[in-house]
Formats: C-alpha cells, structure tokens, sequence
C-alpha cells in the first residue's frame, strides 16, 4: 500500500488493517513471515500517520499469529508477534551524515537512528515499513516453551515426549592427552 504524503491532513491520518480482508497486508505478513503464516492466522494493524512539513510520523502496531519452528525440537508451534512501531520518515536530501553513511566512513548509531527513515518521492510504501519492522521483530531462536528438552543427539527422539533408550555418553577423548600432564613448578 502506497501512502502519499500530501494527501496526510494536518490532524494526522488513521489506518485499520485485517489480514482477513486486506489482500496486501496477508501478502505482507506471508513475505515477512514466509512460510509461517497459515490461512486462518489472525493479523491486525493499527497505524497513526501525522505529516509536519515534508517529515511523517508513523505510529502503530501489528499484531499477527505464526508458526515457527522450536529450535530445540524442530516441533511447528503457533505463536503471537504484537510489533510495536514507531518511525519518523523525512524526504532524502544530502545531508551530511547520509554522505558519510553513503561512503561506509564509520559512524556510530544511535537510538534516534533506528527510528529514523527516509523516504523519496512524494509518497513511501507501508508495506515495506510494516515487512522490515516484523522482520526484526522476531524471535532469532524461537522455543516452543521454555523447558523444551529438544531431541537426542544420538537417535534424534524429541525429549520432551519422554527419555530415549540410548545410554549417556559422556566421555571426551580429546582431552586423554592432558591426562598425565604435570606443570612444571
């Protein structure tokens, strides 16, 4: 969905999303999510959008349910994301720090910095803000629960459905050398 900047009133703009009903916004969450959103997976948002001058102030939420996989057990499990956003977009100009940006001289980020975005033209795709912003919302190594005991590392049976029948194999050979090792004094 394409936003245009001069059609944002003075009094700000609110925007209601359901993936049930937005084409776009599914699609959005089906990219940002691939192959973890399924059919009947909720997803809302909820957006607040106030122009001052050529800069916008996007504020809003994005709530959806997904299917991860545990990292430990490799079990699909169903999960809620509710991601927070709030940006303020300003048109690219040549500014100083985007040159130095631009020509990979180093410099360091700050908190403001990750709120900040450009936009060029006259207007700015929220599907793409709403894409990234999930994105970096989820979980790196999502857990079915917090206990999830995974799966054996020699059969490969899931733990948490009960203790396999391989036996504990505990020993390391690679410190043998060290056995008989004595420091010197």
């Amino acid at each position: 969905m394409e936003i245009i900047i001069k059609d944002i009133p003075e009094e700000g703009k609110e925007f209601f999303f359901d993936a049930a009903s937005d084409g776009w916004f599914r699609d959005t969450l089906n990219a940002a999510l691939p192959q973890m959103i399924q059919k009947e997976d909720e997803g809302k948002a909820a957006f607040y959008l106030l122009r001052t001058g050529a800069n916008v102030d996007v504020r809003g939420d994005v709530a959806c349910n997904y299917h991860p996989a545990c990292i430990r057990c490799l079990k699909v499990f169903k999960n809620h994301l509710d991601c927070p956003i709030h940006l303020t977009l300003a048109p690219l100009y040549e500014s100083e720090r985007q040159i130095k940006l631009e020509s990979k001289d180093e410099v360091a980020l700050v908190k403001e910095d990750l709120e900040f975005s450009y936009y060029e033209g006259e207007s700015f795709p929220l599907s793409d803000l709403i894409r990234e912003q999930v994105i970096l919302a989820v979980p790196i190594q999502p857990l079915c629960k917090k206990n999830c005991k995974g799966l054996c590392q020699q059969c490969g049976k899931d733990l948490n459905l009960g203790p396999c029948g391989c036996k504990a194999h505990h020993e390391h050979h690679r410190w043998d050398a060290l056995k008989g090792f004595k420091p010197a004094k």
